[in-house]
């Protein structure tokens, strides 16, 4: 699984599939103040085609509606419990409100956009279903460049959106705002089966952990692991290793214990182990679950039924941090990927359209 499905974890958690590491920093002043800056700068970013819609942050009085739009499914209406758990799943997390931009004409919303913003220079926009009016449409698509102007502006460098893979309305309207189709994600998930045991390393085969010492081994045999990878091919160095590193760490509650690379010993204690693989996973403690929050291995160890190994290896940790199951998110058109998964007892819980726009680009 590659660093895109970092952010859709989080979203995912936020719209009621589990806890995420995302904060919240509401508005403070009363319902009438003045926009924060970042909201006025996004705010001040679209001309209005109409002068009768407003784009602005939502008052004290419309947060509610507001978060209820972005949470609510096609011909399903979020309810208050939902509005409730997202704000205080959010509240100590990275959830900036006042960067929450709505579109009013005559006192009704429109539509709403809220960017999660995550270390590594990415941004996720959380949006409602894309209604059939001529003036929604017209508020999304001004929504979406003043957002993506703006988050230009605070240094974020590819923004994402996530979306129901049978919503074509949604998606043609971010294809025509420059966002491109990156996958198809397929949510899995699945519990240890009983009697597994830790799996035994091949000869000339050790664990290496993740430690400020092997940071760069870790990033080497990361980036090694993307050649001819069938997982999120378009985002082959679309990121700086670093920021894809800082992603990872955010996918969770990061545990330096549960990063590890495989590596092949040398001849001898002088030379530096080989990498062959990469297995990183998180533990998501509110949810009773660990995430697969990448695995990989470099091309000259595929074919050597070495992801079993890894696969053993994320199952054990499981069982070893008290939870109950695994949770990941792969790219549909990934067939190794699958197969390996649905042997290990993975099943599906769910699917999101995931597309990309790379804000560096005009």
């Amino acid at each position: 699984m590659r660093p895109l499905s970092n952010l859709h974890r989080k979203a995912k958690a936020l719209l009621g599939f589990g806890p995420t590491e995302a904060g919240l920093s509401a508005p403070t002043g009363p319902a009438d103040a003045a926009a924060p800056p970042a909201a006025a700068g996004m705010a001040a970013a679209m001309p209005p085609a109409d002068a009768a819609i407003h784009y602005r942050p939502p008052r004290r009085d419309e947060l509610h509606q507001a978060v209820r739009m972005i949470l609510s499914q096609p011909g399903q209406l979020a309810d208050e419990t939902q509005v409730a758990d997202f704000l205080r799943f959010a509240e100590p997390r990275r959830v900036d409100l006042s960067l929450f931009l709505v579109a009013e004409r005559r006192s009704r919303l429109l539509w709403a956009l809220l960017p999660m913003l995550s270390p590594g220079r990415t941004a996720l926009l959380l949006s409602p279903a894309l209604p059939h009016g001529s003036a929604e449409r017209l508020a999304a698509g001004e929504l979406i460049e003043g957002m993506c102007a703006q988050l230009g502006i605070r240094d974020v460098l590819l923004t994402q959106a996530l979306l129901d893979p049978a919503d074509n309305t949604a998606r043609d309207l971010f294809l025509a705002h420059r966002f491109e189709v990156m996958a198809e994600l397929l949510y899995l998930a699945g519990e240890p089966r009983k009697r597994l045991t830790t799996p035994v390393l091949p000869p000339g085969m050790a664990w290496v952990g993740y430690t400020e010492q092997t940071h760069e081994l870790f990033k080497q045999a990361i980036h090694a692991t993307y050649e001819n990878s069938l997982d999120c091919p378009g985002l082959n160095g679309v990121r700086d290793m670093e920021d894809v590193i800082a992603g990872h760490r955010a996918a969770g509650e990061f545990e330096p214990k549960l990063w590890r690379l495989l590596v092949e010993l040398g001849p001898d204690a002088s030379a530096p182990p080989k990498p062959l693989g990469v297995l990183l996973l998180s533990p998501i403690p509110q949810a009773g679950s660990v995430e697969l929050v990448y695995l990989g291995l470099v091309p000259e160890a595929r074919g050597r039924r070495l992801s079993d190994l890894l696969m053993r290896q994320a199952m054990i940790a499981v069982i070893e941090q008290g939870m109950s199951r695994l949770t990941l998110a792969v790219d549909a058109r990934n067939v190794p990927a699958l197969k390996l998964y649905y042997k290990h007892g993975m099943a599906r819980a769910g699917s999101k359209l995931a597309l990309m726009r790379d804000l560096r680009n005009p």
